[in-house]
């Protein structure tokens, strides 16, 4: 609704709330006693014919079963909240520009999905987030105490707080996610590819007699846009300012004070000439950079593919192991961490993921409910992030879950954690290998990081807010071309030179000085 409308109808819908507010009874809601006459007086302003409509914007496919488990689930928020979800799902591919062009065009909706890794800084320094610093406590006491407010605080930025963090891994070690029923044909498994330079090797050899099969190295699918993150500066203790902003130029190394731009550092370079060599060796299957795939399709449906660099697992092995069996009969995959033994990467302690509350929402108090009960009340969880019962999954115990007897994994119902919950309230599959939980305990556990040199600094772009606009939007428009290896040699070259001249004239030094200045202020405090 744009702003001329909204004022045309502000005081109509005024007294239409007054009215309601009049007529309604406050609800029993969950919450914590110091707060609950505030959450009955949110809930009594829900409409009396036909409950407040929350919509959440997510990225990703619309699941099967969705009509059937949200008016399942809008019977529950109703009876709790007075609230009804409605969901928009937007493909990973166009996700992050959807966002930007929704909030340009001031659409009606109400919270959405996003992180430092998506485009969260854009959407800051667009002023595209709500603040809750003064309403989560109160609106969501349950939430508000399970996230604790050192962690909150954590979170905030320019001490405010306008994104809700989910925690879940502390930081993501990377790794090589392989098959290993063919690793093992070649005399390789998780003790011998512990290295970008074993990994190489093992796909070298493979492809050698895998080809004429099909088979390929590594493919990339539709959600890709470079993956200097997951390669570039392995077993380094390496930060990204602000956390996670994988396209913001200025980050730290060796958990040192000192800001660089890690697109100029001999790391970077070295990470490309490896990719170009990838490509031209016939490493990479050249085809996949214009793939429209999901990466979510990809982990079951890709039968080709030998591995890829990745994140730590999450408890999904098993399932995508069995679900690319059934389709590539004896696949099977395991995972190795390439960062070295025993190494420690550095953190501060900051959530990667958000959910956020739009500046234009009219329900932001009814939005901290739904994720306080979400939060709290785990039926209520479980019909969310899983489904129905008995049709789309089957509770094993507190803490598992796996899926009905014959059930299609690809045919129910499921929302990801990681976009609305803790990953402490969420279930991970019964099928969980022991590689799954190794590394769930590794990236959890706060003794297994190394506290970072500027824990609790929140940068402020405003001083350089026009050269960061400019500069994302160079580095968005390089980075997949320039990290996929394609091309040839001089052509990358030329490419890489054209990038990094492009980011001096909109004036990436200034920001990188503006982040020392700040962190060196910090630092004297």
């Amino acid at each position: 609704m744009n702003r001329k409308k909204l004022a045309s109808w502000l005081p109509l819908f005024t007294a239409l709330l007054l009215l309601l507010s009049a007529c309604s009874s406050p609800l029993s809601l969950p919450g914590s006693d110091g707060n609950q006459a505030a959450l009955n007086e949110a809930a009594a302003g829900g409409k009396r014919n036909g409950d407040v409509t929350l919509k959440l914007v997510l990225p990703g496919e619309t699941p099967p079963r969705y009509n059937e488990v949200m008016k399942a689930l809008n019977e529950k928020l109703s009876a709790s909240i007075h609230a009804a979800l409605d969901i928009e799902y937007i493909p990973w591919s166009s996700y992050n520009n959807q966002l930007l062009v929704k909030m340009a065009a001031g659409e009606d909706y109400d919270f959405f999905y996003n992180g430092y890794w998506q485009n969260y800084s854009q959407i800051l320094n667009r002023m595209g987030a709500r603040d809750v610093t003064d309403l989560i406590e109160r609106y969501a006491p349950d939430l508000y105490k399970g996230l604790t407010p050192e962690y909150i605080h954590t979170n905030k930025y320019n001490g405010k707080l306008y994104g809700i963090p989910i925690p879940g891994p502390i930081e993501y070690p990377q790794g090589f996610n392989f098959r290993a029923d063919i690793a093992e044909k070649y005399g390789y498994n998780a003790s011998n590819l512990g290295s970008l330079q074993q990994v190489e090797a093992f796909l070298k050899k493979a492809l050698a007699s895998e080809r004429a099969s099909g088979r390929v190295g590594i493919r990339y699918n539709g959600e890709y846009t470079g993956d200097y993150k997951a390669m570039a500066f392995l077993g380094t203790q390496r930060e990204y300012v602000p956390s996670y902003d994988f396209n913001s130029p200025g980050f730290l190394l060796n958990n040192e004070p000192v800001v660089i731009n890690q697109f100029e550092t001999q790391q970077y370079k070295d990470f490309l000439k490896l990719k170009r060599r990838w490509w031209d060796e016939g490493l990479i299957d050249k085809d996949s950079l214009f793939s429209k795939a999901s990466l979510q399709s990809e982990l079951i449906s890709d039968t080709k593919s030998l591995g890829y660099i990745s994140n730590a697992p999450e408890g999904y092995m098993g399932e995508n192991s069995a679900g690319r069996a059934k389709l590539d009969p004896g696949a099977r995959l395991d995972y190795v961490s390439i960062e070295g033994e025993g190494f420690k990467m550095v953190s501060s302690f900051k959530a990667g993921n958000f959910i956020v509350i739009t500046p234009s929402s009219r329900n932001a108090e009814r939005v901290l409910m739904f994720l306080n009960v979400l939060y709290k009340d785990k039926e209520i969880r479980d019909l969310y992030l899983y489904g129905i019962q008995g049709k789309d999954f089957v509770p094993v115990g507190d803490k598992q879950f796996k899926y009905p007897e014959g059930a299609d994994p690809s045919k129910v119902f499921q929302n990801l954690w990681w976009m609305v919950t803790p990953w402490s309230n969420a279930r991970i599959p019964a099928s969980a290998t022991a590689t799954d939980k190794k590394f769930i305990q590794m990236s959890t556990d706060p003794n297994n990081f190394t506290k970072s040199v500027i824990a609790g600094f929140d940068f402020n772009p405003d001083p350089v807010k026009t050269e960061i606009s400019k500069v994302n939007t160079i580095v968005v428009e390089y980075r997949k071309t320039l990290e996929s290896g394609s091309g040839t040699d001089a052509q990358q070259d030329a490419k890489y030179n054209e990038f990094i001249d492009k980011l001096k004239k909109a004036g990436v030094d200034k920001i990188i000085a503006e982040k020392q200045k700040q962190i060196d202020a910090f630092l004297k405090k």
